[in-house]
């Protein structure tokens, strides 16, 4: 029932909750300078009222909770921007070091190694007996087969330490993760939702996890049953009871209280390149790393990925695929003419097939077409020449038995003058390289090969000038890095005669073809493709700058408005500094009037 002790009762309770305020309060400005921490009010509603017959008497201030004032669907969209932002800013470092490799301006790189390659050519060509052209074409030659292959090696280095960053940041995602799990667990043991009784301060902490696993890795964050409460903002959202954190478009790394890791190897990998898997309850392995997208892993992955089992391919692995795609267009356009030059016998470099597999089905860039072997006689005379047809089931053997045949070559119905007289094809799976060897070496017969539309020639790399597949391997001819006066500018092999000189000094203006991984046949000169190797790195490296940019303004808005909501104001607080003060001293003041009505009272019975 009312009386003086209720009145006393009401005052103290006034009391109470405005201490609790200061103190609250000060705790907010304590931590104003803490990005994560969300600024807290104490939610204060009216006792329960006594009730008489004529009316209601009020019993003071009940204080409900502390609430952190926290919106979870702004920092959902922080979360995400943090994330965007992030993805960009790592590619664009990464593939500005990555342009730095093709320094393609006037009189440095590959590109100007090009052209002086050519020019070398053209230089033979002006004087075919000067031996000083030839070392100086095979110094040109060298020269720009070892920027090609240090090219790439910068690359794959790239690509290898990039990679190691994406094991470094998987564990610090598995790290995050499981101090997440581990807060839930405290959050079930620590808060009771039926009394509004939050643990802020823990779901600060969670909210820095979550937003700095965000950045590492695009997440999605599922919570049960949020609430609002219109006494504390209209505007905010917060306390669940559910916890989920996936990734990868469904895979959940903490599912409440449980951790789930990741698991992240190189075993499977050459070049120690990491893979990222996901293993649930029941211990199998998923490869999730195709599916990672955003945040620093997402732009890791979107770098090194290396096409594994027709998965994707990074952008790193795309230019190290294109720098190969032109170093074996390179060398098969080259081959492909420089094999016209007639010398004494013909070798392929060692194959990878099987004298009776169909040539289209292998592993080599050999199409339908055709073409041709051409003897020569001592004095330079083009004595005999025979078409061999390439078709989608044409096998080694077919075309070595076709050349061994006896045909009338020379159409003279005379059986003695015809290519099997005078020189003998071979291939074998033990050997597994394709020759054509002369019967008798004292006649001073030549041959050479003139490709017409197979690419046999250049794919199997017949009396190669440069030697290897790609831009890995790629190499100037031993023979020629001992000795450049040994290489041949003739067609036939007669003085005067400069053919091969004029045409590779000529490749450079007529279109090549190149195979891209994955992709379309395109039909470019060797400087024009180099160029479009080079285009596609600076394309990238500004489209990612521009996207990034954007997306850094998208994060500092979102940044602001996020701010707006749960960070601390100190000019805020300090007018309910001031506000709580006065509320606390009028309370007191109550207390000090009962204190005397009572003396009052004690006065009256004495």
């Amino acid at each position: 029932m009312g009386g003086i002790l209720s009145s006393l009762h009401t005052s103290q309770s006034g009391l109470n909750a405005h201490q609790l305020m200061v103190d609250v309060t000060g705790n907010n400005i304590a931590n104003a300078s803490d990005e994560f921490y969300s600024r807290q009010r104490v939610l204060v509603s009216p006792e329960k009222p006594l009730y008489f017959q004529k009316y209601n008497l009020g019993r003071g201030a009940d204080i409900e909770t502390i609430q952190r004032i926290h919106d979870e669907f702004t920092f959902s969209r922080y979360r995400k921007a943090a994330s965007d932002a992030q993805f960009y800013d790592t590619e664009f470092t990464t593939l500005r070091e990555a342009s730095a490799f093709f320094p393609e301006v006037d009189g440095v790189g590959i590109y100007n190694d090009i052209e002086q390659y050519f020019n070398a050519w053209k230089d033979v060509e002006k004087n075919p007996a000067n031996s000083a052209q030839k070392q100086v074409l095979a110094q040109n030659t060298q020269t720009l087969i070892t920027n090609i292959k240090d090219t790439r090696q910068r690359l794959l280095d790239l690509q290898i330490k990039q990679s190691d960053e994406l094991k470094v940041t998987i564990d610090e995602v598995n790290s995050i993760a499981k101090q997440i799990a581990e807060i839930n667990k405290k959050l079930f043991e620590m808060e009771d939702a039926r009394e509004l009784k939050q643990a802020n301060e823990l779901r600060d902490r969670r909210d820095e996890l979550e937003f700095n696993l965000s950045k590492l890795i695009n997440s999605n964050v599922f919570k049960d049953k949020l609430k609002s409460n219109s006494k504390n903002n209209t505007e905010v959202a917060d306390f669940n009871y559910g916890y989920t954190l996936n990734i990868a478009g469904g895979f959940n790394i903490v599912d409440g209280v449980i951790h789930h890791p990741i698991i992240i190897n190189n075993e499977d990998n050459e070049n120690g390149l990491y893979s990222v898997y996901f293993q649930g309850d029941d211990f199998k392995k998923v490869d999730i790393t195709d599916k990672i997208a955003g945040g620093k892993s997402g732009a890791l992955i979107d770098l090194v990925a290396y096409g594994k089992n027709g998965g994707k391919i990074g952008k790193i692995q795309e230019y190290i695929n294109n720098l190969d795609t032109f170093a074996k267009g390179f060398i098969e356009a080259t081959n492909g003419i420089y094999a016209q030059s007639a010398t004494n016998e013909i070798k392929s470099n060692i194959l990878e097939i099987d004298n009776n597999i169909p040539l289209s089905d292998s592993m080599y860039n050999i199409k339908n077409g055709g073409f041709d072997v051409i003897i020569y006689d001592a004095k330079g005379n083009e004595i005999v020449r025979k078409s061999v047809e390439i078709n989608g089931i044409t096998t080694m053997e077919d075309v070595v038995d076709y050349l061994n045949k006896n045909t009338d070559d020379t159409n003279d119905n005379n059986p003695l003058n015809d290519f099997d007289d005078y020189f003998t094809a071979y291939y074998d799976n033990e050997a597994k390289q394709f020759q054509i060897l002369p019967k008798d070496s004292s006649m001073g017969l030549n041959i050479s090969i003139e490709d017409k539309g197979s690419n046999f020639v250049g794919a199997i790399g017949i009396n190669r000038f440069i030697e290897g597949s790609n831009a890995n391997d790629i190499s100037l001819n031993s023979a020629y890095i001992k000795d450049p006066t040994l290489i041949r500018h003739w067609k036939a092999p007669v003085n005067g005669n400069f053919e091969i000189a004029t045409m590779m000094r000529e490749l450079q203006y007529k279109d090549s073809e190149f195979y891209p991984v994955r992709g379309a046949k395109q039909e470019m000169t060797i400087p024009q493709y180099f160029q479009f190797v080079t285009s596609k790195v600076a394309t990238d490296t500004n489209e990612v700058q521009v996207l990034g940019d954007t997306k850094q303004s998208v994060l500092a808005a979102v940044k602001k408005e996020f701010l707006a909501i749960s960070q601390v104001s100190i000019d805020e607080e300090m007018v309910n500094l001031i506000k709580f003060q006065s509320g606390y001293a009028a309370n007191a003041k109550v207390i000090t009037t009962i204190d005397r009505m009572i003396d009052t009272l004690l006065t009256i019975k004495q």
